[in-house]
């Protein structure tokens, strides 16, 4: 008896990315700047560490929202521009458009009956023909909204950016580094996990890549925050 077999695709892979990439940035660049204000001021209070996280936050989620907006915009454009090239070509060209419908099923080993079925199919409806020399010939496919992807990079970010800057909120010195950054962690394992699906890596490689990055980004932000430390105290 044969199986069939299931094809797993991720589908709207441009929106996963704006959550992933606004969920990475967020968690990491406030996770690194905290440890090393926590690491410089931890002594005197949270209150230093919590306004410049707040002060980070929201400064990085709309950097980063704009600037996703901008790159999405500007790709948007750019496909929008290519389709309407190619939608004109199609109405005053049809016979050399057809023509190169042809030549790609023929790259692809089609030949006789199967060939003109092929090729009669896809240009008999102009909105196919069009998206289909948009994926074959100039690899591209209908852009997504750029603005969507610039509030989901923005929610994103914030999101990321509060999971390593809630600890700060206990007040409870250097527990909150140790809790914040035991969180942070975690979820730098679970974000290079959940990067898998995009990538195609496996799972425990892109926990541990993320493990290594924050590790190595912990150690160098702690490490400048104690030399702070000692500039700021010999003032």
């Amino acid at each position: 008896m044969m199986r069939s077999r299931e094809e797993e695709h991720i589908e709207g892979g441009g929106r996963i990315r704006s959550i992933i990439l606004g969920l990475n940035d967020g968690l990491i660049s406030t996770f690194t700047l905290l440890v090393g204000i926590a690491a410089a001021t931890i002594t005197k209070g949270n209150a230093i560490v919590l306004l410049a996280g707040i002060a980070a936050m929201v400064s990085g989620a709309i950097s980063m929202g704009l600037g996703e907006y901008v790159s999405s915009k500007s790709e948007y454009n750019y496909i929008k521009n290519e389709m309407k090239k190619e939608a004109a070509e199609i109405e005053l060209f049809p016979d050399e458009e057809k023509l190169e419908v042809r030549e790609m099923f023929e790259n692809m080993g089609l030949k006789g009956d199967t060939l003109n079925s092929c090729v009669d199919t896809i240009t008999s409806n102009k909105e196919t023909w069009l998206n289909f020399l948009l994926k074959s010939e100039l690899g591209l496919e209908e852009p997504e909204n750029p603005a969507l992807g610039a509030i989901l990079t923005f929610f994103s970010f914030i999101g990321g950016a509060l999971i390593p800057l809630s600890p700060y909120f206990l007040n409870l010195g250097m527990i909150s580094l140790i809790i914040s950054s035991i969180i942070s962690f975690s979820m730098l394992a679970i974000v290079g996990s959940l990067k898998t699906k995009i990538t195609g890596e496996t799972r425990w490689k892109g926990a541990l890549e993320m493990i290594i990055i924050g590790t190595i980004a912990f150690i160098c932000s702690y490490s400048i925050g104690l030399l702070l430390e000692q500039f700021i105290a010999g003032l």
